[in-house]
């Protein structure tokens, strides 16, 4: 049941820490986050670790798995988010999440300028399976993430077929040294379940 207090706590949460979601993408539908389950609003406002937060919430094992990574050019408004000019070329990675092998709950395509970053950062990347918070936490580099902007959103459009129908998305960057090195788009699979979204399989969701 909600509580008289919790919209203004959730306005005052969303304006502390989503820095632009005033001016979130278009494609970004409004959300209220007192309709998101518990796990999944810490999931959105973490600044951590995903695929961590789901293994210690789920007690299963998660699954990050490389769906591809390209040299690409970066275009509006992720160049903006970068601070760089657009079509700047960069790395593009794009992953899946899955827990116990099951049920696939994140997709996440990120931006890199790895002229940001230390020279050992894409090899690392590529050994590590726990992805980028895995490589930043193996190298010790110092950084930290800014949410800008979430909202339900559809799957990416390289999701595999017959993806869930909706996503809760964020956008973050990490900085480190100062500036933006690593833009991050996470679409968290989406169920709705006794008047609330729920994570894909999490406890509490169909067919956990």
């Amino acid at each position: 049941m909600t509580t008289a207090q919790e919209p203004a706590v959730a306005g005052r949460l969303v304006d502390a820490h989503f820095v632009l979601q005033h001016a979130k993408s278009p494609y970004l539908a409004d959300v209220d986050i007192v309709g998101l389950d518990p796990f999944l609003r810490g999931l959105l406002f973490t600044d951590g670790t995903v695929s961590r937060a789901l293994e210690a919430h789920t007690l299963s094992r998660v699954t990050v798995a490389p769906v591809e990574q390209v040299t690409t050019r970066v275009r509006q408004p992720a160049a903006g988010y970068l601070a760089v000019g657009e079509g700047r070329r960069c790395l593009r990675r794009r992953v899946t999440m899955h827990i116990a092998d099951r049920h696939l709950a994140v997709w996440a395509e990120s931006y890199i300028l790895p002229e940001r970053l230390p020279s050992q950062f894409e090899a690392t990347l590529g050994e590590t399976p726990q992805g980028i918070g895995g490589s930043l936490q193996q190298l010790k580099l110092e950084s930290s993430r800014e949410l800008l902007c979430f909202g339900l959103a559809p799957p990416p459009a390289w999701a595999e077929p017959g993806a869930s129908a909706s996503t809760l998305a964020r956008v973050y960057r990490i900085v480190t040294q100062a500036q933006p090195a690593l833009l991050i788009t996470e679409h968290f699979a989406l169920q709705r379940r006794h008047g609330r979204y729920r994570l894909v399989g999490s406890p509490g969701a169909a067919g956990f």
